[in-house]
């Protein structure tokens, strides 16, 4: 019988295909010379009849790929097409059970996928994906921990890649929040970070908000303002919170050292950034609030209906590393009102944590 490598006992880790000259490549063993004309699909249960896929590759002049030419057949023992009853002059390959190789057929087409490189998989790659361990921890940069989530979850594939993925947009947008705050970044640049691509990822990356929030709405006018992102607490709750963002440089709190003859000390105040932000998001909420349904600065923000906003959140700064600014910090929080929260971007770190933390605790 003709060399076929035999997807019944064999990974596919065994095999690799390589141009052999310009106009033809091969598949070829990784660890002998042997080289195969196709594959072994399936055999019977009494082992007369063999499923076999031929492998012919042809150098196309359009894209210089090569293009697989497949013939799937049955063949006996001794590598010869099985007679078919009648004048039939083919035999149908149904790929119905195991025992006519519809599991390894999939495994032959991941295969044939993995070389697209070189191999003409049509569009394929533009509509599909295939999806394997080794790609999707190469997909999501090997984070730590996940071979043994992607090993555990099993068949459910769909659910793993959004659970994946979803992880790994956090983790990117820590490492962004990161930079913001190292590199003391405008609040422009955190806008347009959210506003990128025409709004493409803006739902995604509002998650640094919290997953608490949805339906994220970015910089619609309200009397000649424009307020940063209004949002809201799930579908059901009808609303809505305001989100003032400011920059990481900013500092929530104004720092003077006070020098008197028998002592040093420091003196805090709210600084000039977070003072002009408190009532000009106060101001955002009452604008909002006065609307009337119907309103057309509403009707252009998709909103059918009066506005209630429950809380409005400026984002300013980072945590300083010191005991006294931290119970500052705290003290402030304590003298707002319910409606009214200031957040740092620490804060948003701390939020992504966890989030992150609270995934990985759901999928154990």
């Amino acid at each position: 019988m003709n060399n076929y490598y035999d997807l019944t006992k064999e990974s596919l880790d065994g095999v690799t295909i390589i141009p052999e000259s310009f106009y033809n490549c091969v598949i070829k063993s990784t660890t002998s010379s042997d080289v195969y004309v196709g594959f072994l699909l399936a055999r019977s249960k009494e082992g007369k009849a063999v499923t076999v896929c031929d492998v012919d590759f042809q150098r196309s002049s359009q894209d210089n790929k090569y293009q697989p030419r497949l013939i799937f057949k049955r063949i006996n023992h001794m590598g010869e097409v099985k007679k078919v009853p009648g004048e039939s002059l083919q035999q149908r390959i149904s790929f119905k059970d195991g025992q006519d190789g519809y599991r390894t057929f999939w495994t032959l087409v991941s295969f044939l996928y993995g070389f697209s490189e070189i191999i003409d998989t049509g569009q394929f790659n533009s509509q599909y994906r295939v999806a394997t361990k080794s790609s999707v921890l190469d997909y999501l940069g090997n984070m730590e921990g996940l071979e043994e989530v992607v090993s555990e979850v099993g068949s459910d594939s769909a659910s793993l890649i959004n659970y994946l993925t979803t992880l790994r947009l956090l983790s990117s947008y820590r490492e962004k929040v990161e930079q913001f705050i190292s590199n003391g970044v405008k609040e422009t640049d955190v806008q347009n970070w959210l506003d990128e691509d025409e709004h493409q990822h803006r739902q995604d990356r509002c998650m640094i908000f919290g997953l608490e929030f949805v339906n994220h709405k970015r910089e619609a006018g309200l009397n000649g303002n424009r307020y940063d992102v209004l949002t809201r607490v799930g579908f059901e709750n009808q609303e809505r919170v305001l989100i003032e963002l400011k920059s990481p440089g900013d500092s929530m709190f104004e720092i003077k050292k006070i020098t008197t003859i028998n002592d040093n000390k420091s003196q805090y105040s709210i600084s000039p950034p977070l003072a002009r932000a408190i009532p000009q998001i106060l101001e955002y909420k009452k604008d909002l609030e006065e609307k009337n349904g119907g309103d057309s600065e509403l009707e252009k923000m998709g909103e059918d209906n009066p506005v209630t906003v429950s809380k409005c959140i400026i984002i300013i700064g980072a945590d300083m590393n010191d005991v006294r600014w931290k119970k500052n910090k705290q003290a402030l929080r304590n003298s707002l009102s319910a409606g009214l929260e200031i957040w740092t971007y620490t804060d948003l770190l701390n939020k992504i944590d966890s989030t992150i933390y609270n995934l990985k605790q759901r999928q154990k």
